[in-house]
């Protein structure tokens, strides 16, 4: 597993946890996350990469997370604790383009406890879809002397998630 370490944007986030999100679907929560495309977004054509889009939903998760009074990185009396991804998926409806601007509406659909699944999608200024995906992630410790390993979900984290 790979835990990745999010980058700082300097864009203004707009936190909204319980918003007017297009998709009718049922969720636990709901988040809203402006974004530009960047100049490091895009390929050689000029189109996002699809690596992209996949930074777009992390950068999109950690906001979320931010928003809920947590972080990717999470520490106790026991350690340090993440939110390595178990599964992602993308599919590209519409490609984007550099300086497009966006909002990555994501739900958090199910917390089981062991695994949070999120599903995302990224619409443009004119409401279109340009992408759907999903991640579902699991927490984990980090113990210095050993690999990583799964956590039951403490209740603070549940709380905070779906408060």
């Amino acid at each position: 597993m790979i835990c990745l370490t999010k980058h700082e944007s300097s864009m203004t986030e707009l936190l909204t946890t319980r918003s007017s999100q297009p998709d009718s679907t049922a969720a636990i929560a709901r988040f809203e996350y402006p974004r530009a495309v960047r100049f490091v977004d895009t390929d050689l054509t000029g189109l996002a990469h699809f690596s992209a889009y996949v930074r777009m939903m992390e950068e999109t998760e950690y906001a979320f997370l931010r928003s809920r009074g947590l972080n990717v990185k999470l520490t106790d009396k026991k350690g340090v604790m993440g939110f390595p991804r178990l599964y992602a998926s993308v599919q590209i409806v519409k490609p984007l383009i550099f300086d497009q601007q966006v909002i990555v509406y994501l739900r958090l659909t199910e917390l089981d406890g062991k695994s949070i699944f999120y599903e995302f999608e990224i619409r443009d200024r004119e409401d279109q879809i340009c992408l759907t995906g999903k991640f579902k992630v699991a927490l984990c410790r980090f113990p210095d002397d050993n690999p990583p390993y799964a956590i039951l979900t403490p209740d603070y984290v549940m709380e905070a998630l779906t408060g």
